[in-house]
């Protein structure tokens, strides 16, 4: 990362108290399953079940959609299901992209569920037949995850040298339309930066960008998620064209 662009943001530590990898692991939260049951019925609206077997709060078991037209089953450990976010895989996050799934009767439910919306600085190290040639590109996408650095292995984030850049939480139909309108600006300035390794996560969503259309870019982002009374997840991140006016 440059000097430059090393000012966009508070440098995050990549550790297991900031990225809250173990936060429930710390939390001895522990339901009989009348409870846990209890609680998919009322906290979860009864959008899924347990149909497996009850091992616990912390090992995998069978789930069912009670939408009967997804009917997906799944097997998370119950802990995982009771976050304000998590509902069927199906139903809320493999529609990806599409806004019209928000106007759906059997979906439209969808549209409140708490999204977050990342933007990251990364490092592709893009090792060609010349030798290694580092690259400086810019991740955007979304994660239920509050805490956008749970999204990524330890192993990548260390690797790429990614550095979160903003975090919004919000609806989720806010959270896709702001991905939504990256997209489209990327695609317009041909911005799109294929990333090296196949196997990162996010491949097609990167992007090679100036500092000052960064900074545009994040500013915009910040005022649609405003407008739709989104929370901001990292409330100190200063105003990047401020940063970038300072370090010019």
């Amino acid at each position: 990362m440059n000097r430059k662009r090393s000012k966009i943001v508070e440098e995050v530590e990549v550790n297991e108290d900031v990225c809250g990898l173990s936060s429930f692991k710390k939390q001895k939260i522990e339901m009989t399953v009348d409870e846990y049951d209890k609680f998919l019925l009322g906290k979860k609206d009864g959008r899924f079940r347990r149909t497996g077997k009850w091992e616990g709060m912390h090992k995998g078991i069978a789930h069912e959609c009670c939408d009967p037209e997804c009917a997906r089953t799944w097997k998370p450990p119950p802990i995982q299901c009771l976050t304000d976010d998590y509902y069927c895989p199906s139903c809320v996050l493999h529609h990806r992209n599409n806004m019209n799934r928000f106007s759906d009767e059997r979906l439209k439910w969808t549209a409140d569920v708490p999204n977050t919306f990342y933007i990251f600085s990364l490092v592709d190290p893009r090792i060609e037949a010349k030798g290694k040639t580092e690259m400086s590109l810019i991740k955007f996408g979304r994660t239920q995850h509050e805490n956008a650095l749970k999204r990524y292995p330890r192993s990548e984030l260390k690797n790429y040298q990614m550095k979160l850049l903003l975090s919004l939480r919000g609806k989720l139909i806010t959270m896709t339309r702001i991905e939504n309108w990256w997209k489209e600006q990327a695609k317009e300035k041909n911005l799109f930066k294929r990333f090296s390794n196949s196997d990162f996560h996010g491949q097609t969503e990167c992007i090679l960008v100036s500092d000052n259309d960064l900074a545009q870019l994040i500013t915009k982002s910040k005022e649609m998620a405003t407008v739709a009374e989104a929370e901001i997840v990292v409330p100190n991140v200063e105003d990047v064209a401020q940063f970038c006016n300072n370090s010019a």
